[in-house]
């Protein structure tokens, strides 16, 4: 399989500084995403444990696990945002929409590459400090859920790291556009 951008039969120059760079960073953050991939998939096991128990406990003795909604919910919050991180580490191309620069001159894509990654890394900047100022307004006025008493700040600063590890990537998909655009 190619590389983004690259077609099949393209040759592959030797790597530049900036591509250096971004394996680099890539090798640097692979094991601590993988980690990070492991502990959301052990909570998803504890979230299909958590509903088998709900599951038997409401048809076979009447009393099913309580606030089972909000522990979904927070489970799906761990696994969604601890996940995120190794999804996206792999080909991006299933999480791009290049409906209108593919048909673009190749310049073009390769002039706008690194502008879309500068702005996904601000977009990201911004919602990772929302969420960390989200988190400590939850923590001031004590937020928990509604049937079982589980803080939620906790839960959301997990959703701001998980937006953070997405800033390496989207670093290291910029440093890879502009070597393939200074190369060009």
């Amino acid at each position: 399989m190619s590389e983004p951008g690259r077609s099949e039969g393209e040759a592959v120059m030797p790597a530049s500084g900036l591509a250096r760079a971004a394996d680099s960073i890539e090798a640097f953050i692979k094991p601590v995403y993988t980690w990070l991939a492991y502990i959301g998939a052990g909570a998803l096991g504890a979230l299909v444990l958590a509903m088998i128990w709900s599951i038997i406990g409401r048809r076979f003795f009447n009393a099913p696990l309580k606030g089972s909604t909000e522990l979904t919910q927070l489970g799906l919050v761990i696994i969604t945002f601890l996940v995120i991180g190794f999804e996206h580490m792999g080909s991006h191309e299933k999480m791009t929409v290049d409906i209108v620069s593919k048909h673009l001159p190749r310049k073009a894509q390769a002039v706008i590459q690194p502008i879309i990654y500068l702005l996904g890394i601000a977009i990201f900047c911004i919602l990772c400090w929302q969420l960390i100022v989200l988190a400590n307004t939850y923590r001031a006025v004590h937020q928990t859920t509604r049937n079982v008493p589980v803080p939620i700040y906790p839960f959301t600063y997990v959703a701001a790291f998980g937006i953070l590890t997405m800033i390496p990537i989207f670093v290291m998909r910029f440093l890879r556009s502009l070597d393939r655009l200074v190369k060009k």
